[in-house]
């Protein structure tokens, strides 16, 4: 269709210069062609854009019309939309739910913590039980603060102070804080009643030595040694004897004693804490020069 306009419109145009130029003089002939170019380029220009500026303005009509339509339905709808809203739970505050997340995680270390105690206590002292004196904080225990806690089946001792070092290992200082009380007496003396000794319990000698061992060991040592002894015995039952004037002579008696089965691995570890060990017969020797 647009190359029919344009075809025919150029015959038109080629028509009205020859009748110029044949009509009019050079001059006025020269300005009525431009004019009639100028004539015949705008028709042509507005045939061309007239079509497609006219599918533009009816799909502006369109999009216009389908905008209005839609914000009609949205201001139809928005009552249910805000039921809907007001109807959903609201939204958890992150800082709360980070608080409690922390909190949890407190207390599964504290629990961690608890049993490597536990661990601890019930290798020297199988049947011990303790619980805290005052539960601490997490932070406090991480930045080494020592903590106290009540101990019970651990022979005369009644509390014990844990601390942790910068490496993560656990000391416990065992303590007796109170009243001394003897031990009940039974009325009953019926030995048929009694019953047998159950198994002995499993030791760790190295945690013995560290709770128990090392520091009774170390008082009767140097007490000893300034008497110019250099040696002395532990019996299987726990009790330290020196030879004075050639009888046997009880010092002291070490709590939770290991059997007889560990001591090789005892000498171990009193040679790593510069004594000598050495097995005779029912009794250990232990010497110090």
């Amino acid at each position: 269709m647009q190359k029919f306009i344009f075809t025919k419109s150029l015959r038109i145009l080629i028509v009205s210069l020859l009748l110029s130029a044949v009509f009019f003089q050079k001059e006025r002939s020269q300005v009525l062609m431009i004019v009639v170019f100028l004539i015949w380029l705008s028709v042509i220009i507005a045939t061309v854009l007239w079509q497609p500026s006219r599918k533009l303005i009816i799909r502006l009509k369109r999009q216009a019309e389908e905008s209005r339509n839609r914000n009609a339905l949205q201001t139809v709808d928005l009552p249910y939309e805000s039921e809907r809203t007001s109807a959903e739970p609201p939204v958890s505050n992150p800082i709360i739910h980070q608080e409690i997340l922390q909190e949890h995680q407190d207390e599964m270390m504290l629990r961690h913590i608890a049993l490597r105690i536990t661990d601890k206590l019930k290798s020297a002292y199988p049947h011990a039980t303790w619980q805290w004196q005052s539960k601490p904080f997490l932070q406090n225990i991480l930045q080494g603060s020592t903590v106290r806690i009540a101990v019970e089946e651990m022979a005369e001792f009644t509390h014990a102070d844990i601390t942790f070092d910068r490496f993560g290992r656990i000391h416990v200082e065992p303590m007796i804080i109170g009243s001394f009380a003897a031990p009940p007496v039974s009325d009953d003396t019926d030995t048929e009643s009694v019953e047998a000794a159950p198994e002995p319990p499993v030791v760790d000698v190295n945690v013995w030595y560290e709770l128990i061992g090392q520091k009774a060991l170390e008082n009767i040592i140097t007490e000893l040694n300034t008497n110019g002894y250099t040696k002395l015995s532990i019996k299987e039952n726990g009790d330290i004897v020196i030879n004075r004037q050639k009888k046997e002579t009880v010092q002291a008696t070490l709590d939770a004693f290991p059997g007889k089965p560990y001591w090789e691995e005892l000498i171990t570890v009193l040679e790593e804490n510069e004594l000598k060990g050495k097995i005779t017969g029912s009794s250990l020797q232990v010497s110090w020069i």
